[in-house]
This record gives structure tokens, C-alpha cells and sequence, in this order.
């Protein structure tokens, strides 16, 4: 599964070039340029999408959100997958081997 490859430490979700993001009050508006089509996230999945930078994997992304949130790592793992899994699912964001 998908999901579970976001979460590991060799991989890291890296946001799409080709997706502009802008910040509405609490959530993020996310235009994917190439598809033509827009989303808008939630305050959280907002900073999952800024926490995936390429650099980080899933895992160091849930252990941010539960973190900044103070939420129970255990329910935050499958959350963040989810999310990551949703975003690479509408190609917002790209699985990256870091060098």
C-alpha cells in the first residue's frame, strides 16, 4: 500500500512544482496548474503540505503534527498516510528519494 511508503524513512513527500498554494485565513488553497483544478485544505492538512518539502519523511512529518498539535503520535501516524495518500493520489505532491 501507498500509504505506508509515505511513511517511510527513505521516502519523502516533495510538493508538486506545478501546484501554487495561498493561505485563506485557516486553510490552504492549492491550484494544480497543469490539471486545472484547485483544493482546499484544512488548517492540519495545510501543514502537512508545507512540512513536505522534500526533506522529511512521513514519519518526521506525524511527529511534527503531533507535536504542534499535542495530538497522540498513534492516531496522527495514519492521519498524516491518509493525507499524504490523498495528496499524491490528486498529484499535489511527489514521492522523493532524498540523496
Amino acid at each position: 500500500m501507498l500509504a505506508t511508503a509515505q511513511m517511510s524513512a527513505g521516502v519523502c513527500p516533495q510538493r508538486s512544482e506545478h501546484v501554487q498554494a495561498r493561505k485563506v485565513g485557516r486553510d490552504t488553497l492549492l491550484v494544480h496548474l497543469l490539471l486545472k483544478q484547485y483544493h482546499v485544505l484544512n488548517h492540519i492538512a495545510g501543514r502537512i503540505w508545507d512540512l513536505a518539502d522534500g526533506k522529511r519523511s512521513g514519519g518526521d512529518i506525524a511527529a511534527e503534527i503531533a507535536e504542534e498539535f499535542n495530538i497522540d503520535r498513534t492516531i496522527v501516524d495514519d492521519d498524516v498516510a491518509s493525507t499524504l495518500q490523498t495528496l499524491t493520489d490528486l498529484r499535489l505532491i511527489e514521492l522523493k528519494v532524498p540523496s
